[in-house]
């Protein structure tokens, strides 16, 4: 199949088959100062990043600690649904965000997996198209590795990828707490946040302030300042979009996580359908 692409981000990688991590720094650089413009209302209101319908992202946790009912499904079944469906499956060959960062807490060669018709357009110098089983591998590869995924319609990734958008581009990233451009999203208003990255219907994170050292290890790892400290303890706020960082960062396993919905991922996969054609 010929994969074509319309100049993105990455774009200037061509010229080396593999874009190198100064480029990169200087693309996240050029991000950051993006997020921060979109403080302007006007520019925020109409520019696609941050638009319900261009842009719709659901965090799946990935912790062995989850506690759920025996007919609640594992989260990760929500990308399960996707990688079976997909007409396409893209592997990144490594995450830009890393690479860029030179990152030495988790593997720089873990990239996206990209789904959807439009995946086959990325630049074929630094992916690989992949069947079901080689994508079920990779994101097991990165569970294992402590990366959630984070799945959805991501506008910004037709940029950074190069990819018109048709809304048949389905991003899973696999974050890192410390390099992803995900961390971008907390220079950006609580309403537009909100609406934008969502987590898992009836998922609940809470902090057994008993058990609770005072630690800050919690707040320190989430990317999106949801947690804090008062009096010595740990609180987590409505700004948490349920990464579930938090509660492997614990010492104390004072953070718990539970899922009561057992139908999370058939309401999760109508909301990423609603805004990325799979059919």
């Amino acid at each position: 199949m010929n994969r074509k692409w319309i100049p993105g981000l990455l774009d200037a990688g061509r010229l080396y088959q593999k874009p190198k991590p100064w480029m990169m720094r200087m693309g996240l650089d050029g991000l950051k100062g993006l997020f921060h413009v979109f403080n302007l209302p006007l520019i925020r209101r109409f520019h696609p990043w941050m638009q319900e319908s261009k842009t719709n992202m659901y965090w799946i946790p990935v912790n062995q600690e989850l506690e759920r009912e025996p007919d609640v499904p594992l989260p990760y079944e929500v990308v399960e649904h996707f990688i079976e469906k997909s007409s396409t499956r893209v592997v990144m060959d490594f995450c830009g965000c890393r690479a860029a960062h030179k990152c030495e807490r988790f593997p720089t060669d873990i990239g996206c997996l990209m789904m959807g018709d439009d995946a086959v357009k990325i630049p074929p110098e630094f992916s690989r198209m992949v069947d079901k089983d080689e994508a079920r591998a990779h994101l097991q590869k990165a569970v294992e590795a402590g990366l959630p995924p984070f799945i959805g319609k991501a506008r910004i990734d037709n940029f950074i990828f190069g990819v018109p958008d048709n809304n048949r581009l389905l991003t899973v990233c696999f974050c890192c707490d410390c390099c992803c451009v995900t961390d971008l999203l907390k220079h950006i208003p609580h309403e537009e946040r909100q609406a934008i990255v969502h987590p898992l219907e009836g998922l609940e994170i809470q902090v057994d302030q008993e058990a609770c050292i005072g630690c800050g290890k919690c707040a320190e790892h989430c990317f999106i300042e949801a947690v804090s400290l008062d009096s010595g303890k740990a609180f987590i706020s409505e700004e948490c979009r349920g990464c579930c960082r938090c509660v492997s960062v614990c010492p104390a396993n004072a953070i718990k996580i539970r899922l009561n919905n057992p139908d999370f991922v058939r309401q999760a996969v109508k909301s990423i359908e609603s805004n990325v054609r799979m059919d």
